[in-house]
């Protein structure tokens, strides 16, 4: 696949400056939910220019003047990094990708229209799939796809804050992406997952949050391309190198958030975690 130009590197940092979406700030009631959207549109700007430095400018390290003057801390500097390498990895495989994705989906929303209860012989995937399959493919070109899996995955913690109620239990999820680290770190040669053991799969279930578990457009794309991977070797090149940024990102962000506890979205206020977990409430 050919390199970026310099219009569309240009292209694709000014998306990720761009989000959160600026209709999520509308929405937001309370000083904290402004400043959530804040400071995630203050990192996605810092993103920016580090995707800006790194494929226009060639600058080896575009951020490490911040992390000399204690602007970032040095976990903040390599999730920017690490998030900067994950996106131009995510855009090379949608790129190439696409037809496959579109070609899938049609055939799936065809059987849907044929069968109206195709998803719901197994609930867990009626759950994650059946949403995405309501209407025909709506993306006309890779960008547009690219575009929405970024909105969808920067939005999300702003959307949580939204909800009358929402748990954040950053231990689980901690936990959870240490076992979906593993499993992509022995992906197979040929871009397949290995077998994973039912308790395996239980146990990532659980600590992920069966009733947080949403479609989203590029969870579908790794789904697909975990199948057209192992007989496409253009895809099974940048779906394995996607997933190596992805288990680089994970190791970086499992690091960073030790020291993140858990909490709550409740009316609008972020709340801890009790001593005990599980428990969410105001201090005082």
């Amino acid at each position: 696949m050919s390199p970026m130009t310099p219009d569309e590197s240009e292209k694709i940092a000014q998306l990720i400056a761009s989000l959160p979406s600026d209709r999520l700030l509308e929405q937001c009631q309370t000083l904290q939910q402004q400043a959530e959207w804040h400071n995630s549109r203050t990192n996605q700007q810092m993103i920016a220019d580090c995707w800006r430095a790194k494929f226009m400018e060639n600058f080896s390290d575009p951020i490490a003047d911040a992390l000399e003057q204690g602007k970032i801390s040095q976990h903040k500097h390599d999730l920017i990094n690490s998030r900067v390498n994950l996106y131009k990895e995510q855009w090379q495989l949608i790129k190439i990708a696409h037809p496959s994705l579109q070609t899938w989906h049609q055939a799936i929303y065809q059987q849907t229209q044929n069968h109206p209860k195709f998803f719901q012989v197994l609930p867990f995937w009626h759950k994650l799939f059946s949403p995405g399959f309501k209407a025909p493919y709506p993306f006309v070109t890779p960008w547009e796809l690219f575009s929405k899996t970024l909105e969808e995955e920067v939005n999300a913690p702003i959307e949580w804050s939204l909800e009358p109620y929402y748990v954040v239990p950053v231990k689980k999820w901690r936990t959870a992406t240490g076992l979906l680290k593993k499993q992509f770190e022995n992906l197979n040669e040929d871009g397949s997952y290995p077998e994973q053991k039912p308790s395996t799969g239980d146990k990532l279930k659980n600590q992920i949050g069966y009733d947080k578990v949403t479609f989203s457009w590029f969870g579908f794309t790794l789904f697909v391309c975990q199948f057209v991977a192992v007989k496409n070797p253009a895809i099974r090149q940048h779906y394995t190198a996607f997933i190596r940024a992805l288990v680089e990102y994970y190791k970086m962000g499992i690091r960073a958030s030790r020291s993140v506890g858990g909490f709550a979205w409740h009316k609008g206020e972020q709340v801890q975690s009790t001593q005990y977990g599980g428990t969410y409430r105001k201090s005082g």
